[in-house]
């Protein structure tokens, strides 16, 4: 009897090697033969590979697809290793009735993190400070240095957070700690102990939008969500605003937040997911100067290894016992 459950080979590092006996694992191209087309490109090399009695797949969430489904015919889970979805076909997982269980929690807390990296390299003046060091320049920004006001601290200012699943509250938990006041645009109401306000329902968007210094992008995909910020949006914005999206690039319409940051409608804005990646050699954001761009990394800190690898065990555990999964999607 072969082994009723695959991995990517990505993550083996991240699984304790006393689960190992159970897993067949699998490298990125023969993910890739099983995403191929009805050709016989789908075809392992592995001999003892016998995915036609695999139970449960780990993998990324791209490869949940009809071509590669096909070859899984006793599959009942799919735990994917991301918190995001949109790339899944669902109509496929609905009509095989297929339990699917995100990674939604394992970057929170480098997430959380990397934002607040943001917002201090901005009220921080940091791109200033270190071209100051480049040029060896000793500069007060003109202020006398005894009674100077150089920066502006995030102390007692209000950040907006939109969506607060498990990112959005680790990054208002955060924010308690430097004192910020924390308000969260969300389609409903929870307890939430570092929330200081709560923006309900789409009629209280341009209220939330007015009464932010920073705001944070947290919410998922969808059609609800796409383009959600933009003209509109920025018009609503202070014009001392900082946008920061670690969510997904559409959410953001890139023409509008060009034209705003040009115009001045909002201060800055720090972007590490876009409409197009990777974003292209001649994208205009590339040239906007009151913008921090960095390349979907945000959650690729130490501590989400740990995190991911102790979820994936603990959904094979659940899954060998017949109990329920954590993280389950329901679509």
């Amino acid at each position: 009897m072969g082994k009723r459950i695959i991995c990517n080979l990505l993550y083996r590092h991240l699984i304790r090697e006393e689960y190992y006996a159970d897993i067949r694992f699998l490298t990125n191209e023969e993910c890739d033969r099983l995403l191929g087309g009805g050709d016989g490109s789908g075809i392992l090399s592995h001999e003892d590979c016998d995915l036609p009695e695999v139970e449960m797949a780990v993998l990324q969430p791209f490869y949940l697809k009809k071509p590669f489904l096909d070859k899984l015919p006793a599959l009942r889970i799919a735990q994917i290793t991301g918190a995001g979805y949109d790339t899944v076909d669902l109509d496929e997982l609905r009509r095989r009735k297929l339990i699917l269980c995100n990674s939604r929690g394992v970057m929170s807390v480098s997430i959380a993190e990397d934002v607040f990296s943001k917002l201090l390299f901005f009220t921080r003046k940091l791109r200033v400070v270190e071209q100051d060091r480049l040029e060896h320049k000793w500069d007060t920004f003109g202020q006398n240095q005894w009674m100077c006001s150089c920066y502006e601290d995030i102390y007692g200012k209000t950040l907006g957070i939109m969506g607060c699943g498990s990112i959005g509250t680790q990054i208002a938990k955060r924010a308690k700690a430097f004192e910020m006041k924390v308000s969260v645009y969300a389609s409903s109401q929870k307890e939430n102990p570092y929330v200081d306000a709560w923006y309900v329902g789409p009629e209280r968007l341009k209220e939330f939008y007015n009464t932010c210094d920073y705001i944070v992008i947290c919410l998922p995909l969808n059609e609800l969500t796409r383009s959600m910020i933009s003209t509109e949006a920025f018009a609503a914005m202070k014009e001392s605003a900082v946008l920061i999206n670690v969510a997904r690039g559409p959410i953001v319409d890139t023409k509008a937040l060009v034209h705003a940051l040009q115009n001045h409608e909002i201060r800055a804005a720090a972007l590490d997911v876009f409409e197009q990646e990777p974003l292209p050699p001649d994208s205009p954001l590339w040239e906007v100067e009151n913008l921090f761009l960095s390349s979907h990394k945000a959650g690729m800190g130490d501590s989400w290894k740990g995190f991911i690898g102790n979820l994936i065990m603990r959904n094979i555990d659940h899954y060998k016992k017949n109990e329920p999964l954590e993280n389950s999607i329901q679509y």
